[in-house]
């Protein structure tokens, strides 16, 4: 077998910048591709529109009624009996603010029942959640 004398005195190297590219590239598309993997648990409702809606900032207890008329607090599924009992646990001074988010194909009776038990609650602030219109 013959030897060309470049290959005798080439020695065998591992280049590292090429690898670091592709290495920064892989890790560059597993960021990217995660932040569209997070799942969004929100309830489905379906709010009234309102030509004066403000957007409110502050820190607030979500209280939510879906099409089927199950009510939630905080994403969390509660019976409508329970409602001033878990209210009133999570209602301090720095969270005196609820803001109901109704479906608006919801029966008003209902929305007036849950609004009766949110006014029963002394220095509780209630607002109630709409869609702006464009």
């Amino acid at each position: 077998m013959t030897y060309f004398k470049e290959d005798i005195n080439n020695k065998n190297k591992i280049e590292i910048l090429p690898m670091i590219d592709i290495i920064f590239s892989i890790l560059a598309f597993l960021i990217i591709s995660s932040l569209y993997l997070t799942r969004v648990e929100t309830i489905s409702v379906d709010l009234p529109k309102a030509s004066n809606s403000i957007k409110q900032n502050n820190k607030f207890v979500n209280i939510s009624i879906d099409k089927s008329g199950n009510l939630f607090i905080n994403k969390k599924s509660i019976k409508f009996q329970d409602l001033k009992d878990n209210l009133v646990n999570l209602v301090n001074e720095n969270k005196n603010l609820v803001v109901l988010n109704a479906d608006k194909n919801i029966s008003h009776g209902y929305v007036i029942s849950v609004l009766d038990v949110l006014r029963s609650i002394d220095g509780l602030k209630i607002g109630l959640s709409t869609k702006s219109i464009d």
